[in-house]
């Protein structure tokens, strides 16, 4: 969606409303990827405006992290609803992203992720 400068590092957001479900996901994923192929500092996904996440919309959520894990970006999720943290916390996929219930919380995360990240891609 917008690109910003935080601690002088490229970070990517990405925000969607509504349902992530069968009929959405494939979109939902194609966005982060965009996001993801400058391989930026960091992806941020704000899904405050999701009403529902089904099991795709988790398994899209972990191919992104997967993907942002290789590029050397940072990820981080903002949920702070129900519907969307229950997914993540039935699945136990809440311990494996970085899950901030504000943009706030989640820039803070990043920020402080983003100080490794030229380390990282120096090793590669």
């Amino acid at each position: 969606m917008d690109r910003v400068r935080l601690a002088e590092e490229d970070v990517e957001f990405c925000s969607i409303a509504g349902p992530i479900d069968i009929g959405t996901v494939a979109a939902f994923r194609a966005g982060m990827a965009a996001r993801l192929d400058s391989a930026p500092a960091a992806l941020v996904v704000d899904l405050t405006g999701v009403t529902f996440v089904g099991a795709v919309g988790v398994a899209a959520l972990i191919a992104a992290n997967t993907r942002a894990g290789q590029l050397g970006t940072v990820f981080a999720v903002v949920a702070d609803s129900r519907p969307v943290l229950r997914p993540l916390q039935v699945t136990g996929v809440d311990r494996l992203l970085v899950v901030c219930p504000t943009l706030t919380e989640a820039s803070c995360a990043v920020e402080a992720g983003v100080s490794r990240i030229p380390a990282q891609r120096a090793a590669r």
